[in-house]
């Protein structure tokens, strides 16, 4: 595999955790949890590809304040209100991507401290995976 196909790959998977941490928080209120999930999970990423730790981390950061914003522009049909064919094939992204309240502009910039545990799980990651080349 070619070294920007691999990079395409795990980009690909970081924005997957980062949609799914955003999902997490949209319908949680514990905080404690979503912190601890974007830790593990861009740990896990370092440790794969220490080389840019810090793209894993912006990656998945990224991610929640942006289905924020998705929330705050794009108003959401609640499912029932979609016909049988469209609620087939978009009911579970608008299950999915629907805060459960409503999300005004200011609440855009609530989830940017997200980058906090994100950034030192990818460094963290990196780190250990640096450990466990030397050992």
């Amino acid at each position: 595999m070619t070294p920007i196909r691999d990079a395409w790959i795990w980009s690909a998977l970081a924005v997957g955790v980062g949609l799914l941490t955003a999902i997490m928080d949209l319908h949680t209120d514990n905080l404690q949890y979503l912190v601890l999930f974007v830790g593990v999970q861009c740990t896990i990423l370092g440790y794969a590809r220490p080389t840019g730790a810090w793209r894993w981390g912006c990656l998945v950061a990224i991610c929640i304040p942006l289905v924020y914003a998705f929330n705050c522009v794009v108003t959401l049909p609640d499912v029932h209100e979609l016909g049988p064919v469209a609620r087939l094939f978009l009911g579970p992204l608008v299950v999915f991507f629907k805060a459960t309240h409503p999300v005004s502009p200011v609440d855009i910039l609530g989830p940017l401290p997200a980058f906090v545990p994100a950034l030192a799980g990818a460094y963290v990651g990196a780190g250990l995976s640096r450990l466990a080349r030397a050992a």
